[in-house]
């Protein structure tokens, strides 16, 4: 009964036919596999570029704060050098006063000394 050519040709091409779409519907459920996959890598991969780019703003306002720290110790060591130097130039001029006054005799080393604590009492609310 199977003996003729035209039905085993017609076999031959139902059991392709059947071949060839099972194939279709193995290679489409492998893609939808893989499609699912890579989805779910897309999410974490997305995720994890958010959180990077989060962590890239907030590195950059942390450097921008310590850009304007930096800016504002420096401009406060500037001017605290100049007030420094200001004093200083005081301590050294009365420095170089009191070593060229005359010597006081023994005598009067006491009323020399009271004098010149007077003066410095009151010189130093001028200068702080």
């Amino acid at each position: 009964m199977f003996s003729s050519p035209a039905i085993t040709a017609a076999i031959i091409a139902i059991f392709a036919a059947l071949a060839f779409s099972g194939g279709f519907a193995v290679s489409d459920w492998r893609s939808a596999a893989k499609i699912e996959r890579l989805k779910s890598s897309n999410a974490v991969l997305s995720s994890a570029n958010d959180k990077c780019a989060v962590d890239i703003q907030s590195v950059r306002k942390a450097m921008d704060a310590l850009t304007a720290a930096s800016a504002r110790r420096e401009k406060n060591a500037a001017m605290a050098m100049r007030s420094a130097t200001a004093v200083a130039a005081k301590h050294t001029k009365r420095a170089k006063k009191m070593r060229a006054l005359p010597s006081v005799a023994p005598a009067h080393q006491c009323e020399a000394v009271t004098r010149e604590q007077i003066e410095y009492v009151e010189g130093r609310s001028q200068y702080d």
